[in-house]
């Protein structure tokens, strides 16, 4: 072979390398940081409980948001959560609904539970904090009387935040990305709705539900005002994806998507918000659906 000819192979194989090289990244991307994630169907941690660990253990979740079922014992819940230590998940305990907005009585009892729960469980058996998901938007008041139904959220939200401090628990809110442009005038002095429960919680997740990371009405762009504020007021926040199937539009969710295409989009929103010390990453909902996922 000529010096020509193989001085012509040599420059071929190195770009054959090179671009390899920069390929490799796009193939193998991942989001390494750790998730969170819903379990609302709290009955599978009694005769599901190694199956739920491991899975939750190879998607690298920290965080488990665990709805409370008083009808499940305590010892279900002590030796699950025992389990998820070992493997260094923090299981939060999780409940609400858009009645919470208006309804003390049911945050009432279910801090009453919790405070219960915690005095009979061991150290490693206990929640590590409190995460409601409350949604007052669903409420018929929230259209027919705005300004009383968040009055009424807030006052609920600052009980909650209050006995999760008494407690000695993270305090962890959801709220869609919309509250950024929903004013209130209340008892509490008026502002935007986003920013005052920032303000009353020590993290939030933003529900920002689409399945594309970019563009106007992509998830970085509509949890971008939320996390910006979290950032600057030191509280901890998450964009929210959604995995299940959902009734309000094919793009709100990653159903039917795969897996390659989902974890792109994460790893984009990641690499949006990284720069941020209190981006604590994804929250996928839900954990049910997430596991049906091939």
């Amino acid at each position: 072979m000529s010096t020509k000819a193989r001085l012509i192979w040599m420059a071929a194989i190195l770009l054959v390398l090179s671009n390899f090289v920069w390929l490799k990244p796009m193939l193998t991307m991942r989001t390494d940081q750790p998730k969170a994630t819903w379990l609302w169907h709290t009955s599978q941690i009694v005769d599901q409980s190694d199956s739920l660990i491991n899975f939750l253990d190879k998607k690298n979740v920290s965080t488990l948001y665990l709805q409370v079922n008083a009808d499940i014992p305590d010892d279900a819940y002590q030796q699950f959560i025992k389990q998820a230590s070992e493997q260094n998940i923090e299981v939060h305990a999780l409940d609400g609904a858009p009645h919470w907005a208006t309804d003390q009585y049911s945050v009432q009892s279910f801090f009453r539970w919790i405070e219960k729960y915690q005095a009979v469980s061991e150290k490693n058996e206990q929640f590590a904090g409190i995460h409601l998901d409350i949604e007052p938007y669903i409420l018929p008041t929230w259209d027919s009387s705005l300004q009383n139904t968040i009055e009424s959220y807030q006052q609920n939200i600052r009980f909650a935040a209050g006995e999760s401090a008494l407690l000695g628990l993270h305090f962890g809110i959801d709220i869609p990305f919309w509250f950024d442009t929903t004013f209130y005038t209340t008892s509490m002095g008026e502002g935007v709705l986003s920013e005052w429960l920032i303000d009353q919680s020590d993290s939030i997740n933003v529900m920002a539900y689409r399945n594309k990371a970019n563009g106007r009405n992509g998830m970085i762009s509509l949890a971008q005002s939320e996390i910006d504020y979290a950032s600057a007021a030191g509280k901890k926040a998450r964009v929210a994806i959604e995995t299940s199937k959902s009734s309000e539009g094919d793009y709100l969710s990653f159903f039917g998507k795969n897996n390659a295409y989902m974890e792109k989009q994460l790893w984009e929103v990641e690499q949006s918000f990284n720069h941020s010390e209190e981006f604590n990453g994804i929250a996928v909902h839900s954990l049910e659906s997430w596991m049906k996922r091939k």
